[in-house]
């Protein structure tokens, strides 16, 4: 049940109706999320902006995927797993690995992807407390300080989102793929 109520198109502010806006320009449409998070427009406005920069961050879309999937899951955030198995799709991802991360594992061997969910975990952990041997293996990873700093700012960027959807009971936007997966 959502717990904060979407504000409603006819009732918004031009504040509201602007960062609205905004979101139908980045996403084609208006969402769940930001229907209920419209109740501050400012919120919303840097949300956006924080997901935009995270956009240009170096970090490639799969690092990306990589990062919010995990978090969702390890947050247990409802919305965002579903959310993010469709960014996922669209952004042309690699799905069997998407849905391994979304059902909870721990992706093995030494792919990008699984030494990113690693060091995610580690980070949040560890509340970005790394040692410096932890440090040393991720520069010899491959990830450069710059990526070091856009995952830590990803992490933030989840929690919030992760918190805002679980404290509002945001419901899962129609046009996300079904999570968990129906039985086959």
């Amino acid at each position: 049940m959502q717990r904060i109520p979407a504000v409603a198109k006819d009732a918004e502010t031009p504040d509201q109706a602007a960062a609205q806006a905004r979101v139908a320009k980045m996403w084609g449409r208006r969402l769940n999320i930001s229907d209920a998070m419209a109740h501050n427009p400012a919120v919303l406005e840097g949300f956006l902006s924080f997901w935009a920069a995270l956009d240009n961050c170096g970090l490639s879309a799969e690092d990306r995927e990589v990062i919010c999937m995990d978090m969702a899951v390890q947050n247990g955030c409802h919305y965002c797993v579903p959310a993010h198995l469709g960014m996922a799709e669209a952004r042309g991802i690699d799905m069997d690995m998407i849905r391994r991360i979304a059902r909870g594992d721990l992706l093995e061997g030494g792919s990008r992807p699984a030494r990113l969910q690693h060091l995610t975990r580690r980070l949040v952990e560890t509340g970005g407390r790394l040692s410096d041997a932890e440090l040393a293996q991720a520069h010899a990873d491959g990830f450069d300080d710059g990526q070091l700093v856009a995952i830590v700012a990803e992490i933030a960027h989840c929690h919030f989102t992760n918190s805002f959807n679980r404290m509002a009971g945001t419901e899962p936007d129609p046009h996300f793929p079904d999570w968990p997966e129906p039985a086959s």
